[in-house]
């Protein structure tokens, strides 16, 4: 353990005297406001005496109750117009507002080390503004200005209030008590409740720009298609959204990153790998969408897993992360890759011990650094594996947003690079066809 913290405090010293300097991100493509809920046992009582409730109601207390009880986090995502209500009504106020949104999350945590990101927002209404971190940068009629300058008269399209519901983000803690399991909740971890497609943030002004942005950037972020409706409709959103990602290409941009996200079904979530995968140059996912993904196998090989994945879609790099590591099987430079995934992980772990995103990167002292992981080397097709540990705490500040946080460190690291040394730049995206 002590060896990997001395790796990780070297780390966060090289990550805090760059990231002033770094190159910047593109962050997209969604963004809403959380209301995050810490589950206490009056709150788990209270679902699980509505999980026989009839309708939508009945169906996610049921839902809620049995994720909390096995550990097991995720979103549930429901139509349903009064959900944002009934949870509100049932839970109390939300013990914490925040961002939500893995790209706005992500600029989040590069903004708090000085790092620049540009993230496209349609929605600047009082209510998403507020949240976002004053120092991401927002395109404007006549370039860039700081989210902290903006107020919702600058707007790049008429979508002033954004239409959308915020998400009840519904955190819980290891060995908290609930009936019938006397060591307590096995596993922290936090469901998010979407009652509403929300789309993605179309902003024009984002577009106009992409390409002169692109000449700059280090790396985009492409993220929130499980807000796009899953009956294929919305297709001027995914056309303007492809229409962006080509500009980017064209630009120059050197490296497109796709973090998948929990769709509302597992076909969902293959079409829209399908449809995005092709795009990127690296994909991002959780070990529980790999295991969506390829099956229950995954599990116990994921190495294999994700060397299929990047198979099936020519890609450079595919990354998984799990509570004690994180992975990446890639095509590049293995110290390279390593010192992506450690800072990813740098990053999630200062959040977690928090609980936000924040500047002093010093590895928590009571992080464990697991010896069970998969093994590193080569695959053959030009592929190789690297995992290293995660700072991992098993009873978080917070769990929200770890993933997106981990993204953002992972880009943080491409930034930083690209400081010092020349990038490849894949072949344009319809090359993959």
């Amino acid at each position: 353990d002590e060896l990997w913290a001395e790796r990780y405090r070297a780390l966060a010293d090289r990550v805090r005297a760059g990231a002033r300097q770094a190159a910047p991100v593109l962050a997209g493509f969604s963004a809403c406001v959380d209301h995050v809920y810490r589950m206490d046992p009056d709150r788990i009582s209270a679902l699980a005496a509505r999980t026989t409730a009839a309708g939508p109601a009945g169906e996610v207390a049921a839902e809620v109750v049995g994720r909390i009880r096995h550990g097991h986090g995720g979103e549930i995502a429901v139509p349903w117009p009064g959900g944002t209500d009934w949870v509100g009504t049932l839970l109390g106020a939300p013990d914490r507002v925040q961002l939500g949104g893995t790209g706005p999350q992500a600029a989040w945590a590069l903004a708090v080390l000085g790092a620049p990101s540009v993230v496209p927002l349609a929605d600047r209404g009082t209510e998403q503004l507020a949240v976002l971190h004053p120092d991401v940068m927002l395109c404007t009629a006549e370039g860039t200005a700081p989210a902290g300058r903006l107020t919702g008269a600058d707007a790049p399209t008429a979508r002033p209030g954004g239409g959308k519901q915020p998400h009840s983000v519904l955190e819980f803690a290891a060995g908290t008590p609930a009936p019938g399991l006397p060591d307590g909740l096995p596993r922290s971890s936090r469901i998010i409740l979407r009652f509403m497609d929300d789309g993605i943030e179309r902003d024009e002004w984002f577009a106009a720009r992409s390409g002169e942005l692109a000449r700059t950037a280090a790396a985009g972020l492409l993220s929130g298609m499980n807000g796009l409706p899953e009956d294929g409709t919305g297709p001027a959103d995914r056309a303007w959204l492809t229409e962006v990602v080509h500009a980017w290409r064209d630009g120059g941009l050197p490296l497109l990153h796709l973090e998948l996200a929990e769709f509302a079904s597992v076909r969902a979530l293959r079409a829209g790998c399908d449809e995005y995968a092709p795009l990127a140059d690296s994909v991002g996912m959780s070990l529980s969408e790999l295991a969506a993904l390829a099956g229950p196998s995954a599990r116990t090989s994921p190495v294999t897993a994700a060397a299929h994945f990047a198979t099936a879609y020519h890609l450079d790099r595919v990354c998984v992360h799990a509570d004690g590591w994180v992975l990446a099987v890639h095509r590049g430079d293995p110290t390279e890759q390593r010192t992506a995934l450690m800072t990813g992980s740098l990053l999630a772990a200062a959040r977690a011990a928090r609980g936000a995103p924040a500047a002093d990167l010093e590895p928590p002292p009571a992080a464990d650094y697991t010896e069970d992981r998969p093994a590193d080397g080569p695959l053959g097709e030009g592929l190789r594996a690297d995992c290293v540990p995660a700072p991992h705490l098993s009873h978080p500040a917070a769990t929200i947003g770890l993933g997106d946080t981990f993204v953002g460190g992972l880009l943080l690291a491409r930034s930083l690079h690209s400081r010092c040394a020349p990038t490849r730049i894949r072949k344009d995206p319809d090359d993959h066809a």
